[in-house]
Formats: C-alpha cells, sequence, structure tokens
C-alpha cells in the first residue's frame, strides 16, 4: 500500500485513500468503496474526500496542531469544500447528507485502531471502518458535541454500519 492509488470515481463522488502507515487493516481500495456507499446511503450528490491512515506519531501531531489536544486519537475529520463548511441547520432526524455537496479530509488513526482492537477484542478491519464512518458523517454534518447530537450521530453510525455488514460496537 503506497500513496500512488488512483481515486473511486462513482455518481459524483471523488474518494481518495491513502495509507500512510503501509500496514492498514483495511485494503484501500476496499476502504474507497465503503466510503463511496457510506456517501450514497446518505445521498450526498457530490463529494470530493481525501481519506489517510497515519500512525499515532502523525495522529498526535494533527491532534496538537489543530485541536490544541495532547496525544493520538482515532479520527479527526477537516471540512474543506462546498456543504461541509456549513454548520447544520435542519432537523436531527434528517438524513444530513441529503442533497449537499461535500468535501474534506478524513484522517484515520491506524494505530489506535489496531490498539482499540486488541483492548476490545474486535477486529481492526472493523474499528478501522467505524472511523471511517464516524468521520464521513461529520463532514456530512452530524455532529457529537451534545448529548442530542451524539444520540442522533450513534444512531446513524450503527445503521450504515449495519448496511456495510459491520458488526463492530457503536457507543450509545
Amino acid at each position: 500500500m503506497s500513496d500512488e492509488n488512483e481515486p473511486v470515481e462513482v455518481g459524483g463522488c471523488k474518494i481518495d485513500v491513502v495509507d500512510r502507515t503501509g500496514d492498514c487493516a483495511v485494503e484501500v481500495e476496499r476502504l474507497a468503496e465503503l466510503a463511496e456507499r457510506v456517501l450514497r446511503d446518505e445521498r450526498v450528490v457530490e463529494a470530493e474526500v481525501v481519506v489517510a491512515i497515519v500512525d499515532d506519531l502523525e495522529m498526535t501531531r494533527l491532534h496538537v496542531e489543530f485541536l490544541q489536544i495532547d496525544g493520538s486519537t482515532d479520527v479527526l475529520t477537516f471540512p474543506l469544500l462546498g456543504d461541509s463548511l456549513k454548520p447544520w441547520s435542519g432537523p436531527l432526524e434528517a438524513l444530513r447528507g441529503a442533497d449537499r455537496r461535500i468535501g474534506g479530509e478524513v484522517v484515520i488513526g491506524g494505530d489506535t485502531a489496531r490498539r482499540v482492537a486488541l483492548e476490545l477484542g474486535t477486529d481492526a478491519a472493523e474499528e478501522v471502518i467505524l472511523y471511517l464512518v464516524h468521520g464521513l458523517l461529520h463532514l456530512c454534518g452530524y455532529d457529537d458535541r451534545d448529548e442530542l447530537q451524539r444520540q442522533q450521530m450513534r444512531r446513524r453510525e450503527a445503521e450504515v454500519l449495519s448496511l456495510l455488514e459491520v458488526s463492530v460496537r457503536v457507543e450509545r
């Protein structure tokens, strides 16, 4: 796995997945396909998304630089284009990606996924997919800053993971 993969372009969605660790638990092609399915299920009309799998060192650097929080984390999302830059103002129960044009980056902590999977006795690949779904939902307008929005986001994560036939836990 390298930075030399071709972006996936399907139905208005351009998705580029880059494994900067060389040791991701999921093939980059599969992650791109899953990302496209998530965005299609959210009814996003156009997307330009880069997904990067990074190690703890890079994730810690990004976490400190952009959120001023020391230490690694599971996923960071950077809205960069279109409707991803606009706060959600619709109803909580709506699909927040519907008819939206989104763009941004989802950075996934590959080391964190392996560590958490080992601690929980789950599969590292499914943990990576959970982080991918979480990051994409953020780009669509979901948030988890307050309890009500967190519940809505967790519910949507569970729906999407079920659609993808992924059995990893979603905290409620």
